[in-house]
């Protein structure tokens, strides 16, 4: 292929206009936009202007010829006037080229104007031949300054021209990744609503067969209408959840494609203002003739041709795709609808059902124990029936309570009756009474004992001056510990009050052991014999509490005080894990476990506590003294407060929380009820009066801060008083069918119950106190 060669000449343009587009009458340039110097041939071939033939033409004598100003020819004017003749055609072109093309700037020496300057690519520099000794020689490239701009200019807008093309390329690749992205948007949209239509067809196939179901087990229409309900009810909370997530699924999918779509967004707005950007800098350095810095600006745009490649990429991508089957979900949901709801039925037979109600106490816990049993007499092993009960108070109002179904065909009713007299419970199963309903119980303001055990004696089921009593009703143990000095002996029960052995004690236990402490924590029992002064800590080798044979004891050590006159009880502390706490001579001695070293004193007679007839310690180590009343004092020995017997005081009902029961509603029911109505006068129970003088043998503080206190009264007999961490005296218990003469000491369970030493009687005994 051959090539061309096209040569080209630089032409001054002030010199071609001069010459060429310059009328030569009046010295004005031709203007195709003016109508004034308009260019007008001839025709003897020479071009005037508009304005200089109308003057020529007004100062003739003659009104139908002229004469050509420039060659002197008489020219017949046309009927039209000046107007008529034709404009110059060649002129008017070389008007709109002059205006279209771009002019090359030659720039000039500055002393010498006719010289043009030159640029030594070499050596980087704009010289004239005149002024400057440029040294030129055959290794120096030297080119007119002009040309130099020229080429740079040129270079300048291919590259930006390049450039531009880039910014192109990349905003259209962006933005098809943009379109890519609403289409996966759509499909995944399409996907999720397909899988999730698929799953509510499992959930109405699987209501549909339970409604089937349904139909084939009961023929009663009522029964039918009523259990169709509670399916459809059901599957339509199955079917909010279905759609919850398939509403959360579809949000997510939103959520994403906004924000890859506001990177996309980003970078094409960052696209476009970098070619906005490059055009606008290519208008303001079109006209500079500063080589250096259009090599500046070649240069950049070198560097930014190198950037185009990252820009290029869509820093976002497009995918998106919904996944149904990529785990064992969808399965788990089919065999998880397959076990949603069932046909319940129960075989129950209510006439035949038994309910075995607790003895009831005024503002005592009352349990009621259900067993359901079918039609042949066999005991139910499941539970969900619909039981209704209703329990009527002495003046017809309603009580609460609580229901708790055991699933093993066993019902427990918890309540507590506020007041003493006749309640009346109705129980019914399908609404249909069970045996022995309604049941009218005579709720007792007298609180007796759940069993006794022991009297004189030195038999197995017989005491002989029993003075302490321990209840470990921990899951390993659930022993009660009786401390029998008369027999010399650690007598151990249940809780139910069953022999079980005596500790083997060898010689270590006499007739003198007075005092025996037990630390929860560490399940070590502490052993105080008055007579030797020696407290001995031991612990249990058998914990089989189902064993009948005797258990064995490991004894840890052995001490002893200085300070020991008659010690005759002890007390641990558990937040001072190391202190004990020993009653001497109307003294508090608290010494170190370890060593028996004294590390306190107490004398309580200046606090004017005469006699120590028992104390106790608090749950924050606080100790509790008893006299004619209760003291109490800081593990340092400072008087706190007291607790006073009022000659009539307000018993209040407080919600005690008992781990292994239900939470007590009753009591905030009971303050209610004491506002809107007032008892009669031969209803009692809300106020007892307490009489003047006694004094207090046996303290206890519970789990739950609750002080439990026995009381001797003048009288010879005794009742146990219960107080909260207040000091509000909650109840009593008076024992009124097996009268306390001497409680000794006490023992709280978890399950609100109270072990108390009798010393007079030679007895235990077990009361309800919650």
């Amino acid at each position: 292929m051959g090539s061309t060669l096209v040569e080209t000449i630089n032409i001054n343009a002030k010199d071609f206009t001069e010459h060429f587009l310059t009328c030569s009458t009046c010295i004005n340039q031709f203007s195709s936009d003016s109508i004034e110097h308009q260019p007008k041939l001839l025709p003897c071939s020479h071009t005037v202007c508009r304005q200089c033939l109308e003057r020529i033409v007004n100062s003739q004598p003659r009104s139908d010829a002229i004469k050509c100003p420039i060659c002197r020819e008489h020219i017949l004017l046309p009927r039209g006037g000046v107007t008529s003749f034709p404009p110059s055609f060649i002129v008017n072109q070389l008007l709109d080229l002059m205006v279209q093309l771009r002019r090359d700037v030659i720039p000039k020496c500055s002393s010498h104007t006719n010289e043009e300057l030159l640029f030594c690519e070499t050596c980087d520099k704009i010289f004239c031949q005149l002024c400057d000794q440029h040294q030129i020689s055959a290794e120096h490239t030297v080119v007119p300054f002009s040309l130099a701009i020229k080429r740079m200019n040129e270079i300048l807008f291919f590259k930006a021209s390049k450039t531009i093309s880039c910014l192109d390329h990349a905003f259209e690749a962006v933005n098809n990744e943009i379109i890519r992205l609403d289409s996966s948007m759509e499909k995944a949209a399409e996907a999720i609503n397909r899988s999730f239509n698929e799953i509510k067809s499992y959930v109405e196939n699987r209501r549909h067969n339970l409604l089937q179901s349904l139909k084939t087990t009961q023929d009663h229409k009522l029964k039918i209408l009523c259990g169709s309900e509670a399916i459809n009810r059901s599957f339509n909370e199955i079917k909010s959840y279905v759609e919850n997530r398939r509403h959360n699924l579809l949000q997510s999918l939103k959520t994403t494609q906004d924000h890859k779509l506001k990177i996309l967004n980003d970078q094409l707005n960052l696209i476009l203002n970098e070619k906005s950007k490059i055009e606008q800098e290519c208008a303001i350095f079109q006209e500079a003739c500063d080589i250096h810095i259009l090599t500046q600006r070649i240069q950049e745009l070198n560097d930014r041709i190198e950037r185009m490649s990252v820009l290029g990429e869509p820093r976002e991508n497009s995918f998106m795709k919904f996944e149904f089957r990529h785990n064992q979900a969808l399965q788990d949901l089919a065999r998880s609808l397959n076990s949603v709801g069932r046909i319940r039925v129960s075989s129950t037979y209510p006439p035949l059902c038994r309910a075995k109600i607790e003895p009831a106490v005024a503002n005592l816990q009352c349990a009621i124990h259900i067993e359901t049993v079918d039609y042949n007499g066999n005991v139910r092993i499941d539970g969900g029936d619909p039981l209704t009960v209703n329990i009527w108070d002495p003046y017809g109002k309603l009580c609460e309570y609580n229901f708790h179904d055991k699933q093993s065909g066993t019902y427990t009713i918890i309540f507590r009756p506020l007041i003493s007299g006749n309640h009346k419970i109705d129980i019914r199963i399908f609404d249909r009474p069970i045996s022995g309903s309604p049941f009218i119980i005579d709720v007792t303001k007298h609180n007796n004992p759940l069993w006794s055990f022991g009297k004189r004696g030195r038999g197995d089921n017989e005491l002989s001056m029993p003075v302490s009593v321990i209840v470990d009703d921990s899951a390993e143990r659930e022993q009660v510990y009786v401390l029998d000095p008369g027999n010399s002996r650690i007598k151990c029960l249940t809780l139910n009050g069953k022999f079980i052995g005596h500790l083997v004690t060898d010689t270590l236990l006499e007739s003198t052991s007075t005092g025996l402490a037990y630390r929860s924590s560490t399940s070590r029992f502490y052993l105080l014999d008055w007579k030797s002064k020696l407290i001995t800590e031991f612990s249990i080798a058998n914990s089989d509490s189902s064993s009948n044979e005797n258990s064995q004891i490991t004894i840890h050590h052995q001490i002893t005080c200085s300070s020991f006159n008659e010690p005759v009880q002890i007390a641990v502390f558990e937040q001072h894990q190391n202190s004990l706490l020993i009653c001497d001579n109307n003294t508090f001695l608290i010494v170190d476990s370890r060593t028996g070293d004294l590390i306190n004193k107490i004398d309580t007679r200046l606090f004017g506590i005469k006699t120590i007839k028992g104390f106790t310690i608090g749950l924050q180590d606080e100790i509790i003294v008893g006299d004619h009343r209760i003291h109490i004092l800081s593990y340092e020995g400072k008087y706190l407060r007291q607790i006073s017997s009022l000659t009539q005081q307000q018993i209040v009902d407080v919600d005690v929380h008992i781990a292994h029961q239900p939470p007590d509603l009753i009591p905030s029911y009971h303050k209610q009820l004491q506002s809107s109505i007032s008892l009669p006068p031969h209803s009692k129970s809300t106020n007892i009066l307490t009489a003047k003088g006694g004094f207090y043998t046996a303290l206890c503080v519970d789990k739950n801060g609750l002080l439990l206190a026995g009381k001797c009264e003048k009288d010879g007999f005794a009742r146990i008083e219960i107080y909260d961490n207040q000091g509000h005296l909650l109840r009593i218990i008076d024992s009124y069918t097996q009268r306390l003469r001497r409680p000794c000491s006490l023992a709280t369970t978890r399950d609100g119950c109270v072990f108390c030493v009798d010393l007079t009687t030679d007895s235990i005994r077990k009361y309800r106190y919650t």
